[in-house]
């Protein structure tokens, strides 16, 4: 059965009507067709309550567009047995939409983009999983479970309510900088017209978190520091993790960045990553598009380390 797309909450202390979407970004006007459309066949396409705020939930999108047959999400690849590549994901009524990067001919979540997922793996759930190599070694902190939240308030490897609200978040992966701007471009998203972005939810993917707290060997270093241990020839505490948010304007100029540290250990200090969703308020005007960006203390001869993810929920727009 095809879902109900469309479902907005209204910003209000009472509770009021519902309406989400989906996303994805382009430089192309993605919308063009939907601008018109949404006035005549969906009138009431927002909640005009208290100055007329939308939330994007990322619940009741097609099934077609979440991360499967695992949480690895391999149909974010290509093709997988029933799974059709997901290319985009993309509200029909027009609000909110990401594409998967293209580069060099070729459409894949390796050169960045937005996922759509529900899969909240924490922990190793053992080959009764039926998921490949799941019971042994770092599974649950490695690409193979790059589709994972690391929500703590939310039941390890049930699936379900692993979002900020309801099951579904969108995974963002990529980054661009010196090394990699050949392969990989910025995730980003898109809105049908400029909005105000008031703020959005979230939270560590399992894969980032693990390997901030552990390291890994899937580095490109060939390892994958702990932050919290990592230190300079002084001995000195220098590990750091951050993701950058760019606001775009219609005409593609570059309105604002903000910052927000996901894991910090410089100079003493002891910020874990976190493991709950949490708020990040942003509150610019004049957004068409977003764009995300990683960095951190732990680079090798080909770029970072660190797992440049991060999961997102209930994006609030104006």
């Amino acid at each position: 059965m095809r879902k109900h797309f469309t479902k907005f909450l209204a910003l209000t202390t009472v509770a009021v009507t519902a309406a989400v979407f989906t996303g994805c970004s382009s430089e192309d006007e993605p919308f063009a067709d939907f601008e018109s459309k949404m006035e005549v066949e969906n009138p009431v396409s927002r909640a005009v309550v208290q100055g007329d705020s939308t939330i994007i939930t990322f619940d009741d999108f097609e099934s077609t567009m979440m991360a499967m047959p695992t949480s690895y999400g391999a149909n974010y690849y290509g093709n997988t047995g029933s799974y059709a590549q997901v290319k985009q994901i993309k509200d029909p009524s027009g609000i909110f939409e990401s594409l998967i990067n293209v580069i060099g001919g070729s459409t894949a979540f390796y050169n960045g983009g937005l996922a759509l997922s529900k899969w909240n793996y924490r922990s190793n759930p053992g080959n009764g999983a039926n998921i490949t190599g799941s019971g042994t070694g770092d599974w649950w902190y490695s690409y193979n479970n790059q589709m994972s939240v690391y929500n703590t308030t939310s039941t390890d490897g049930a699936n379900v309510n692993a979002g900020h609200s309801g099951n579904n978040f969108a995974v963002v992966y990529g980054y661009q900088d010196f090394y990699n701007s050949q392969w990989m471009a910025k995730p980003s998203f898109s809105f049908i017209r400029k909005k105000t972005l008031k703020g959005l939810w979230f939270c560590n993917s399992s894969y980032t978190y693990g390997v901030i707290m552990k390291g890994n060997q899937f580095g490109a270093s060939g390892v994958a520091t702990p932050l919290s241990k990592q230190v300079d020839g002084n001995g000195n505490y220098i590990g750091y993790f951050q993701v950058e948010l760019e606001c775009y304007n219609e005409n593609g100029e570059l309105l604002a960045t903000y910052v927000q540290t996901l894991a910090d250990y410089r100079n003493g200090k002891k910020q874990d990553p976190v493991t709950t969703w949490t708020y990040w308020p942003i509150n610019q005007a004049n957004v068409k598009t977003v764009k995300l960006n990683f960095s951190g203390s732990d680079t090798g001869d080909y770029g970072l380390n660190t797992p440049a993810y991060i999961c997102l929920d209930d994006i609030t727009i104006e």
